[in-house]
């Protein structure tokens, strides 16, 4: 009886193998089958090969290809070795649902692998696919039947039959690159969300969100997700592309508000931005309720639009000389041409090995580029602050300090200061009879002269239209008696220079100390009263001079 089952067995699996797609394995080769050998059936996941055969035998001719085909699909491969050995079966699909392998030989048909997205029992981890190992004798000859399920084939499905050692080189290849360019990205989301933190300016947070949610998305594509947390109800592989959609929103906001489109008069593209993120964020939540066919789709329409958009926008920018548009071109650069390489991938125009590793290498090195243009940004908003800080405190006729810097002096003040009012004598009549342009050549000339007398020894501003006030801090009270002395020689020179050119003006100044009062506001007091004095003195002395002639 036994020998009768045998019999049978090794009959049913001669009948088999002759219609299956006949492989030879070595050691030395890797093999990829790519010829029309799938048939689609309407069967759930088997748990018996049998159920697999009869679902075989039931379809009559494969299908040319599943590209963009949907739900299962069987597959039978011949496979014949002559020394024995062990090879990896990886089939090239971006997302699968549901992933069976069985082995068929004289002795029964059995499991051999478990390789859907969302089990915990794979025996390999390849990043953007599946695979799963086949352990064969020399000289030995079987049936490799595959099954396989997915809401959406992305491109057609073919089969890598690798050796061991070339499949260890190329795990590591491909597994190290997704780690390395994720991570990338990851990192730099949380710089920029720091940033944001930090300065709440809009910008940063949308460039986190930009860079942020490419990397995530990316961490659910590759399997990266399903590793850490895996949830057996849930294939969280088709999740980048619902993530997509939020990603490219991010996208043409921070494209916008990096060109500062928020502030400027608004133009053509800073419009299609504007209105393309908010279409993007809307079909972001209309993914939710699309079948994932058209979720697919809508992402690649979305990326091809983002393509061009980009690009422009760097051009224009670029041409406008606009040089955060010089990093913001480079990364979509090379961005745009991995997203045109992998559309035209998954549209079955052309055939590449990886499109998604030249993704994430290409989106890597934009997501460098995007977070130093948005540096750039920050450096041109720091430095535009510190020049309008720089002008909120200085007097643009003279450029020295105005009322707000002196303010910024007199509280900051030591023990020992002087402070020295100055004022023009007789401006409004060199304004009434030499005209404005004099007046302001007096002013800046006087404040030239008291700033090569005083600089080295205090603060100079311009308190008002003829008024300015030094501060000057010392070391100890005998230094403000030579401090005094010296500064009454020096303006005293200046009054004299200024006569020389304009005979009608002066400078009149008045000094007090800290010595003489208890506070900076006493010394202010003080220091005015005394120029006056001595103004009315000049006066009251021209006056009598003016009589006796």
């Amino acid at each position: 009886m036994r020998y009768t089952f045998n019999f049978i067995c090794c009959l049913l699996f001669q009948t088999i193998s002759f219609s299956a797609f006949a492989v030879a394995l070595n050691q030395n080769d890797s093999l990829q089958l790519k010829s029309a050998m799938w048939h689609q059936v309407d069967l759930a996941k088997p748990t018996q090969g049998e159920q697999l055969v009869n679902a075989y035998h039931n379809v009559s001719t494969p299908v040319t290809s599943l590209y963009s085909a949907h739900g299962s699909a069987i597959a039978k491969i011949s496979l014949t070795t002559t020394s024995a050995g062990r090879w990896y079966i990886i089939p090239q699909i971006n997302y699968l649902d549901s992933g069976v392998a069985f082995y068929q030989d004289t002795s029964g048909i059995r499991e051999i692998a478990d390789f859907s997205q969302n089990s915990v029992t794979q025996s390999a981890i390849v990043m953007h696919s599946q695979a799963f190992e086949l352990q064969l004798e020399a000289n030995s000859h079987g049936v490799l039947w595959l099954y396989i399920n997915a809401k959406h084939f992305a491109k057609p499905v073919s089969i890598n039959v690798i050796p061991q050692s070339a499949f260890v080189k190329l795990q590591f290849y491909i597994n190290s690159l997704s780690l390395v360019s994720i991570t990338i990205m990851l990192t730099l989301a949380c710089m920029a969300l720091i940033m944001f933190f930090k300065t709440q300016h809009r910008v940063a947070l949308f460039c986190a969100g930009y860079i942020g949610l490419h990397g995530i998305g990316w961490a659910f594509a590759a399997g990266i997700v399903a590793l850490l947390f895996n949830y057996h109800a849930i294939n969280t592989h088709y999740f980048g592309m619902y993530i997509f959609a939020f990603a490219i929103a991010c996208a043409s906001s921070f494209a916008y508000y990096l060109f500062n489109f928020d502030q400027h008069t608004r133009t053509g593209i800073s419009r299609f931005l504007k209105y393309f993120s908010i279409t993007a964020f809307a079909c972001g939540f209309l993914n939710l309720f699309l079948p994932f066919h058209w979720v697919f789709y809508l992402a690649h329409f979305l990326a091809a639009i983002w393509v061009y958009l980009s690009l422009k926008l760097g051009f224009t920018m670029l041409g406008m000389k606009d040089f955060r548009a010089k990093y913001f071109l480079t990364g979509n650069l090379v961005y745009s041409l991995s997203l045109v390489i992998f559309i035209l991938s998954h549209l079955n125009l052309i055939e590449i090995s990886s499109p998604e590793l030249w993704v994430l290498i290409a989106l890597a090195i934009d997501c460098i580029c995007i977070l130093l243009s948005l540096s750039e940004w920050l450096k041109i908003k720091q430095n535009n602050y510190i020049k309008a800080l720089e002008l909120s405190r200085r007097d643009p006729l003279t450029k020295v300090g105005n009322r707000l810097q002196l303010q910024e002096i007199l509280d900051n003040l030591d023990n020992f200061y002087l402070i020295v009012f100055i004022d023009c004598d007789n401006i409004k009549s060199v304004n009434d009879h030499l005209g404005h342009a004099h007046g302001d050549k007096l002013l800046i000339e006087v404040t030239r002269l008291i700033q090569n007398a005083l600089a080295d020894i205090g603060e100079v501003c311009r308190t008002g239209g003829d008024e300015f006030i030094c501060v000057c801090n010392v070391q100890s009270a005998q230094q403000l008696a030579q401090l005094i002395l010296s500064i009454n020689e020096s303006l005293n020179y200046i009054h004299q220079q200024v006569q020389k050119h304009w005979p009608l003006s002066g400078v009149s100044y008045g000094l007090a100390s800290s010595e003489e009062c208890n506070d900076y506001k006493a010394c202010l007091t003080l220091a005015d009263q005394r120029m006056y004095t001595l103004k009315h003195q000049r006066k009251n002395k021209r006056q009598v001079q003016s009589q006796h002639a």
